[in-house]
């Protein structure tokens, strides 16, 4: 009968691990990714003002 209980108690804990794992990403983390999305957009934005101006945009190659 221990066996059985003991067995019962892995499936539980098991189950709820994944079940905690599974239910996404911390709000740390997600605070983190959208820092980090804004960051790279700023990054983006700067690049592109540092490029020449093109004289024909979407003509051509």
């Amino acid at each position: 009968m221990k066996k059985l209980g003991a067995k019962v108690l892995v499936i539980v804990a098991t189950t709820v691990v994944f079940a905690a794992c599974s239910s996404g990403p911390s709000p740390e983390q997600q605070t983190r990714e959208s820092q980090e999305q804004k960051e790279a957009e700023r990054q983006q934005a700067e690049f592109r003002k540092s490029l020449p101006p093109v004289s024909n945009p979407g003509q051509g190659w």
